[in-house]
């Protein structure tokens, strides 16, 4: 069979970019469009290794390794440990079945326009049927994303604890798998919080700033921390004014949560009737780190 490079690194990237969509739906781990993107480009690339002869099995494990880690490095930007290991194995557990899947069609059908080599993928077939497949895979991913999801922590009840300017304030919340906005800038999951509630850490000038809705003429002590997040709802999309606290606490039925890698967005409007005062990006608790010495919500 004749490789074509381009066609190689092409379907490549389409593949690792299917790869990290999978780590990202089942394993429920925010990432940046951006960052996705170059890491797609990096497994796209490194397909190449498929025209080394005669590669030994050792040195193409430790490549794979290290291929491996740059990607989930750039796709997911892990913050701990845990988020580390836990992206990267199952970055390596879709890549395993998704290889062993293609080595067993390959065995089964003796397919002529499919080769397995060196642990990399090459179809030959037309760009219009790759895009048909790689759609359908997605479709299928969102999918199995609904089924597992819809009946999990949706409307589950917390406690909310935003640090920022060294207060605090504490709120009733409910996570809501249906919040998935993320901060462009740095793939941070945006909690969504009324201002009334949350007032009390805000200077004056901060306060009146969000109340009046006028971007234009930021506060000085908001330059560094404030974000508009693109968002969409039933009325049309819109920008979420938002900013970066020192951290967030979470105190659920299952354990406390703390992290600073969020973003808190602020409305105007009551989000209920009073039973909660936020929503909650069920990704943050894949960002924080648990805290055993608290105790549970009831």
């Amino acid at each position: 069979m004749t490789i074509y490079a381009d066609v190689l690194v092409a379907l490549n990237i389409l593949i690792t970019y299917i790869l990290i969509v999978a780590v990202r739906v089942f394993c429920k781990i925010p990432t940046n469009k951006w960052a996705v993107l170059v890491a797609s480009l990096v497994g796209g690339f490194s397909s190449l290794i498929i025209l080394w002869e005669n590669m030994n099995i050792a040195l193409s494990l430790l490549f794979k390794i290290a291929t491996a880690g740059v990607i989930v490095g750039i796709a997911f930007l892990p913050k701990n440990v845990k988020a580390l290991l836990k992206t990267y194995m199952g970055f390596f557990l879709v890549s395993f079945l998704f290889g062993g899947a293609v080595y067993a069609l390959q065995i089964a059908f003796k397919p002529r326009n499919i080769l397995y080599y060196n642990g990399i993928v090459y179809f030959d077939m037309s760009i219009s049927y790759l895009v048909g497949c790689v759609l359908s895979v997605y479709g299928v991913f969102l999918i199995g994303d609904y089924v597992i999801t819809r009946h999990t922590l949706k409307g589950s009840k917390c406690l909310l604890e935003i640090a920022y300017n060294n207060m605090s304030v504490t709120l009733p919340a409910i996570v809501d798998t249906g919040n998935s906005l993320q901060d462009g800038l740095s793939g941070r999951p945006v909690v969504v919080a009324e201002l009334s509630a949350i007032a009390p850490v805000f200077s004056r000038e901060e306060l009146l700033f969000f109340k009046n809705q006028n971007y234009e003429n930021i506060p000085k002590s908001l330059h560094k921390v404030f974000r508009l997040v693109p968002c969409s709802a039933v009325t049309g999309e819109g920008l979420l004014p938002s900013f970066v606290p020192q951290f967030v606490r979470l105190t659920t039925e299952k354990g406390v949560y703390k992290t600073d890698f969020c973003t808190i967005g602020v409305v105007c409007k009551p989000l209920s009737s009073g039973e909660y005062k936020a929503l909650v990006n069920n990704n943050i608790f894949e960002m924080g780190k648990e805290e055993n010495d608290k105790k549970a919500y009831n």
